[in-house]
C-alpha cells in the first residue's frame, strides 16, 4: 500500500516528557510553531540500498522516525515514493521531492519548505534514528535562527537541528541554485548558529547510518534505547 500523503495539514509544537531523566513521549501542543522536514532520499551509496526502507525496529527507518511524531503534527518527507502502510496514529504527511531528483540536500531543504507554514522546524535526515526525541528537548530562542547540534570532535550535525523557516528562505534566496550545494553553504547565509554542544557520552543519539556496520551498530543500540512513541 503506498504511503498517503495528504495535502491538508494540521501543525503543533512539541514537548517531550521525561521519567526518571528517560524521554518517554512526545506530547502534542497546538502551539502551531514547529513542523518537521524528514529527508528520506540520497544515494545511499556507502550503504548499497535505500535507506528509508532499510529494516529498523518493527518496520523500516522511516516508519520508525514516522512512529516517533505524534499525529497531531505536520511532516513533509522529501524522497522517492515508498511503499508503507499509515496507521491512525502517525502524523500528517506531505510528499515531495527535491528539483531535480538526485539534486542534494539542500535542493531537498527547499523542496520540504514550499509545504511548511510554521515559523520554525525540526530538520531531520532519516538514517539519524535516535536524534529526534534529543532535539525535541531543545528549545529554539525567539532570537535564534538555528540552533544545530555540534559533537566533541567538531563535527556540526546539519541534518538535525531546529531552523527558523523564514531565515532558511531567505538565506536560501542568497544561495541561488540550490543544486548540489551543501548544507554548509547554506547556513553560512544565515546571519547566526546556535550550537548543541555535544559530549562522548551524546554520540548515540545522533549517530547517522552510513554503512551496513553502522546499522549493525544502531539495532544493538536498539534494543536498549528507549523507545518515544506519540
Amino acid at each position: 500500500m503506498a504511503l498517503v500523503c495528504p495535502n491538508n495539514l494540521h501543525f503543533a509544537t512539541f514537548n517531550s516528557k521525561v521519567v526518571d531523566g528517560n524521554p518517554t513521549s512526545l506530547v502534542a501542543v497546538n502551539s502551531g510553531e514547529l513542523s518537521v522536514i524528514l529527508l528520506a532520499g540520497g544515494s545511499s551509496r556507502r550503504m548499497g540500498s535505500d535507506k528509508a526502507n532499510v529494516e529498523f525496529g518493527s518496520g523500516t527507518l522511516l516508519t520508525f522516525q514516522l512512529e516517533q511524531i505524534p499525529s497531531t503534527f505536520s511532516v513533509v518527507v522529501v524522497g522517492e515514493s515508498i511503499d508503507i502502510k499509515p496507521t491512525i496514529n502517525w502524523p500528517t504527511i506531505t510528499c515531495t521531492r527535491e528539483n531535480p531528483p538526485g539534486a542534494g540536500p539542500v535542493a531537498a531543504v527547499a523542496a520540504g519548505l514550499e509545504h511548511v507554514n510554521t515559523p520554525a522546524i525540526a530538520l531531520l535526515a532519516v538514517d539519524a534514528p535516535f536524534a529526534l526525541p534529543r532535539l525535541l528537548r531543545c528549545n529554539l530562542d525567539p532570537n535564534s535562527h538555528a540552533l544545530i547540534p555540534r559533537e566533541h570532535g567538531g563535527k556540526i550535525q546539519y541534518l538535525a537541528g531546529l531552523y527558523r523557516s523564514e531565515s532558511l528562505r531567505r538565506a536560501l534566496e542568497q544561495l541561488g541554485s540550490p543544486t548540489d550545494k551543501s548544507m554548509r553553504e547554506l547556513t553560512a547565509h544565515l546571519p547566526s548558529i546556535d550550537y548543541l554542544e555535544l559530549g562522548p557520552e551524546d554520540g548515540q543519539d545522533f549517530m547517522d547510518i552510513d554503512t551496513p556496520q553502522d546499522l549493525v551498530t544502531a539495532r544493538e543500540f536498539l534494543r536498549t534505547h528507549p523507545r518515544v512513541k506519540p
